[in-house]
């Protein structure tokens, strides 16, 4: 039996390694050069960036320099969240997909409980949970 490659044109679907979500996401391709994905734009953030195979990302990714005073412990999450936890101000928020949030919000988990939202993108935010940081869906725009 032969395997037929299914050609790709602009406008269809494919996935790739999104540099503002930092994810390998869906994407819609935006160029092509002859059978080369050029430009695509992602379905998440609706950025567009050039086309990262999502086989090409499999080893080590650049990781930007957070701002001081904002970098993460990855090693031991749940110090950095009780430090976040005694600082955050403002009455905790149920934490709904339809809802927006913004940086230092404490939001209500019904499965990760208690957390503070880090960073808020458009689409999504990211929140400190006891057990981790997490990327959640929003309203944000």
């Amino acid at each position: 039996m032969e395997t037929k490659l299914k050609r790709l044109s602009a406008g269809e679907e494919v996935a790739s390694y999104c540099t503002r979500c930092r994810l390998i996401l869906d994407h819609v391709i935006v160029a092509m050069t002859g059978e080369s994905i050029i430009q695509v734009k992602c379905k998440t953030c609706g950025g567009s960036h050039k086309f990262r195979s999502a086989a090409r990302t499999t080893g080590p990714v650049r990781k930007e320099k957070a701002p001081a005073g904002r970098r993460l412990t990855v090693k031991n999450p749940g110090v950095v969240w009780e430090t976040s936890l005694s600082v955050a101000q403002g009455p905790e928020i149920p934490y709904r997909m339809t809802t927006c949030y913004s940086a230092g919000d404490v939001i209500v988990h019904t499965a990760f409980g208690r957390g503070i939202v880090q960073k808020a993108c458009p689409g999504k935010c990211s929140v400190l949970f006891q057990d981790g940081e997490r990327l959640l869906v929003t309203a944000n725009s």
